[in-house]
């Protein structure tokens, strides 16, 4: 005999030992001539084969009447040892599927009672039904380890968790544990004896628990239950504690008899108690509601929820079982009150706001409508910030315009204008001018770090000078205040590397705080010093400090770590300081660890004030290359984004000499009409100016006129420019025209967005006007150079008849329109056929009318129809449905629409001009 592991083995009427093993089936084995016969196992089930089902046996059981019994890891299949037939008793081979069998028992009646890992099962041969028992039924445990019964018809069951006795007349469970004498409460699986005496042994995983059942008493202790607690939502109810308008009870818990609650608290918890404390995993408690039948809960479980009950009255009762003594039935009564718009007064009220309602309809359905829609967008914290971050984005677009009115007309006066007194107001109102613009970029900077699109580019620059510069900004603003303004530094001078473009913003940012929270006759200092840390594990370990300090109104404690979130704002009554957006210091914070340093705040020490200390390393090895400037990224410090860095020379305007008007037409297309004046005014001496206010209005006249150049706003109502500028750019006969969209829209997305729809210039407000100026003349100057280059392949009206072409694309062409003259009037002519007629795939064709004629196919053949019922128009009075028809269009609604797009005027209005 050849097997893995042996697991079981009985012994039959004739002395032949069954063995089960783990992994071979079962072994039949004769002692007088040691003749073995094996029962192999089949994988599956099939209840035709007289074969054991499973070869992982674990328990065998052979019974009164020469039934062997034989538990496997995936049910049990039973013997008949006078047929050695496995099908003969119950027609099949395989009962219990899905069960793990660890014991298997027969009782005196003939029941034979299995121990699996989901509980205890009890099968009937009389009648094959199976009866299950797990710990609902008041079990330990759902591993059964053994079963063994008593002479008084008990069943005695180790499990995984404690012994349990069966009581099968009283159909009750009683468990021991380990505080009871026995080796634990864990046992071994199919590890058990009973002698002739009547005593019983367990094996366990430390040692045996042996004894006598008769032996066995339970003590008899009268258990008093009380109330404990009673919980609505999770909180506690005390005496005087109120549900609604009403107390819930007007004494202790313990001592209650009613509780009353509110319809909205229907969700409550109560917890009882036996008062006894020796040995609380043996009490069983037991509940009823209203009279229903007893429910009982897992030992050592003292509580019970109720979840969403109805109003009206509940009588509780619990109990309590220790062994199989019970307690005295304690009740309590439970009233749960209809809602207050269940009562005769909500009726009433309910009948004078649905007549109210009637006259307020249209409102109240827009009314809730906008807040379902707050309500989606509110569903987390993170999509609010976001909410609050697009709407600042959105005000700072619309201030842009206005700031170029004042941003460009001032470069103009700075350089007319020598005056220098003059020259230093005006360079006043330019400095704050990008002062505002750089609080509007902030906004920018917030949406680039979240998406992990800023990249800093660090280059070595002197701290000491370039922070006193973003100092003397204030010196106005503190001459006004009367605030103190100090600057120092432990060196004169300091090289390290940073990115200047946002370095200054870190600086500018603590400064304006610290203006907003200090008063009159205070302080204000910064200072810069160099330090080492020398705990290694401590980054940086060379660096240099910011500290910028004051004695104004000071941090609270609870405060200090939140300034930096997002939109956290310090409510000051002092001064209304904590108007604003709330995103300056978690910018400035992000902007410090982007320069691989870090920020804190902290009161003085003298209780005045506070001080905001920036940290960051000297030299470059923190720096990887992608972050350090190129010559070619390295810039000046003039930047139009930044409140700092401000131009103190322009470039001087020949303004004297008057320019004659050229022949070129510009269309400028803006809803702003301060800004449309302000561009015609400025470009009107060079060239001739056609306005528009928005797209829809545009698209017209730029069919009808063809200007030479288009400048257009991004954000205009009915039609905005980027429709605009993809309508112009997708019209074969409009465009070659060059378009300039003005925006005050900032994001890389935008800008990228405008120049995929075909945009040949992007320009952001507030702009300069000579940039615009000088972006004019060279897309002019680039369209004349290319105007005697163009080989006509987008409009083929003069070869529509007859085309002679030489190289592949145009032999190609050149079979397209034959193919499309010859089809011009069939209405069922589509891309699929002229792909078959042409002799090339339908994706083939497209790629090459996209690269020859930057048209679609299907948009090819509508404009070689549409010119062809254009020439028809043109040179006959012809019906224009019958134009339509003609040229292969089946509905004049949709010839009508198609041919207005395409040259700006209706076939009609197109074929009475011809006719004028």
């Amino acid at each position: 005999m050849n097997t893995d592991c042996v697991f079981s083995i009985v012994e039959d009427k004739n002395k032949n030992l069954w063995i089960g093993t783990m992994g071979s089936g079962v072994y039949s084995m004769n002692i007088k001539n040691n003749q073995i016969v094996h029962y192999p196992s089949v994988q599956g089930y099939n209840k035709k084969r007289n074969t054991l089902h499973n070869r992982w046996v674990t328990a065998m059981l052979l019974t009164h009447n020469n039934k062997l019994y034989i538990g496997t890891f995936d049910g049990m299949g039973c013997l008949d040892l006078k047929t050695k037939n496995f099908i003969s008793t119950y027609n099949t081979n395989k009962l219990l599927s899905g069960y793990i069998i660890y014991t298997i028992f027969e009782d005196t009646k003939g029941y034979i009672w299995i121990g699996t890992s989901e509980g205890i099962l009890c099968l009937n041969p009389h009648n094959q039904q199976i009866t299950s028992f797990d710990m609902k039924n008041g079990l330990p445990s759902n591993v059964i380890c053994g079963i063994c019964g008593d002479k008084q018809g008990n069943l005695w069951i180790s499990t995984s968790y404690g012994i349990s006795k069966y009581n099968p007349t009283k159909k009750t469970f009683t468990n021991y544990y380990a505080d009871d004498g026995l080796q634990g409460n864990e046992f071994s699986k199919n590890t058990l004896f009973r002698d002739k005496s009547g005593e019983i042994i367990f094996g366990g995983v430390n040692g045996v628990t042996s004894f006598f059942p008769e032996k066995i008493t339970n003590p008899a202790k009268k258990l008093d239950i009380r109330i404990t607690g009673f919980y609505i939502h999770d909180l506690a109810i005390n005496k005087g504690d109120k549900s609604g308008s009403r107390s819930v009870i007007d004494t202790a818990v313990s001592e209650a008899k009613d509780f009353h609650l509110a319809a909205s608290d229907n969700s409550f918890r109560v917890e009882f108690s036996a008062m006894e404390f020796c040995n609380p995993e043996r009490i069983t408690f037991m509940y009823a509601l209203n009279n229903d039948n007893w429910n009982t809960l897992q030992p050592g479980e003292n509580h019970i929820s109720f979840n969403n009950l109805a109003p009206g009255k509940y009588h509780f009762k619990v109990k309590a079982k220790y062994y199989e003594t019970y307690s005295d039935i304690k009740e309590i009564t439970i009233i749960i009150s209809p809602p207050w718009y269940a009562s005769l007064g909500a009726k009433i009220i309910y009948f004078i706001i649905i007549i109210t309602a009637l006259y307020f309809t249209r409102q109240q359905i827009l009314q809730r409508r906008k807040i379902k829609l707050k309500f989606q967008q509110q569903a987390h914290a993170e999509e609010i910030n976001e909410a609050k971050l697009q709407f600042f984005i959105n005000i700072s677009h619309e201030i842009r315009t206005p700031m170029t009115l004042i941003i460009s007309p001032l470069q103009k006066l700075m350089t007319i204008d020598k005056d220098g007194e003059r020259q230093k107001l005006y360079h006043t109102i330019f400095r704050n001018s990008n002062r505002i613009l750089a609080l509007m970029n902030q906004l920018m900077d917030i949406r680039k770090i979240d998406k992990k699109q800023m990249v800093l580019k660090f280059r070595e620059t002197e701290i000491v000078n370039f922070t006193h510069d973003l100092v003397k900004i204030f010196e106005s603003q503190s001459i006004n205040k009367q605030i103190k303004l100090n600057f120092q530094s432990d060196v004169p001078e300091l090289k390290a590397w940073i990115d200047p473009n946002n370095y200054d913003k870190i600086i500018l940012n603590l400064l304006s705080n610290a203006f907003k929270f200090t008063p009159k006759n205070g302080e204000i200092s910064t200072s810069i010093h160099i330090g080492e840390n020398n705990n290694e594990n401590d980054k940086p370990t060379h660096y240099y400090e910011i500290i910028i300090s004051d004695n104004g109104i000071g941090i609270k404690k609870e405060e200090i770590e939140r300034i930096f979130e997002r939109f956290y704002q310090i409510n000051n009554s002092q001064n209304n300081s904590n108007i604003g957006t709330g995103i300056g210091l978690h910018l400035t914070r992000s902007l410090v660890q982007l320069h691989h340093g870090k920020i804190w705040a902290e009161n003085n020490e003298d209780g005045k004030g506070c001080r905001f200390i920036i940290r960051l390393p000297l030299g470059n090895d923190f720096l990887i290359p992608e972050e350090i400037a190129n010559d070619a990224e390295i810039t000046d410090k003039i930047n139009q984004d930044s409140a700092v860095m401000v131009t103190e020379t322009i470039d001087s305007i020949d303004n004297t000499q008057v320019k004659i008007k050229t022949k070129y037409k510009i269309l400028i297309v803006e809803d702003d009409e301060e800004i449309r004046k302000y561009l015609k005014d400025e470009l009107g001496n060079e060239f001739h100016i056609i306005e528009s206010c928005n797209g829809k209005e545009a698209l017209p006249i730029i069919l009808k006129k063809a200007p030479d150049l288009i400048i257009s706003d991004v954000m205009m109502p009915e039609m905005d420019g980027m429709e605009l500028c993809q309508k112009i750019k997708q019209n074969i006969n409009i465009n070659h025209i060059p378009v300039i969209l003005l925006t005050a829209k900032t994001r890389e997305e935008d800008n990228i967005e405008g120049l995929e729809v075909g945009a040949d210039s992007y320009i952001t407000k507030p702009f300069s006007i000579d940039i615009v100026r000088k972006t004019i003349q060279n897309l002019i100057k680039n369209r004349e150079c290319l105007k005697n280059n163009l080989t006509g392949k987008q409009i083929q009206e003069d070869k529509i008849d007859k085309i002679s072409l030489k190289t592949p694309d145009e032999k190609l062409l050149e079979r397209i329109m034959c193919v499309i003259n010859k089809n011009i009037s069939n209405i069922d002519f589509s891309v699929e056929i002229l792909a078959s007629e042409v002799g090339i795939s339908r994706v083939h064709l497209h790629r090459k009318m996209k690269e020859l004629t930057n048209q679609t196919t299907r948009d090819f053949i509508r404009n070689t129809r549409l010119q062809q019922a254009a020439s028809l128009l043109k040179d006959k009075n012809q019906n224009i449905s019958e134009v339509a028809f003609a040229t292969g269009f089946v509905n004049a609604t949709y010839f009508s629409t198609a041919f207005k797009e395409l040259y700006g005027m209706s076939p009609k209005e197109y074929m009475e001009q011809n006719k004028e």
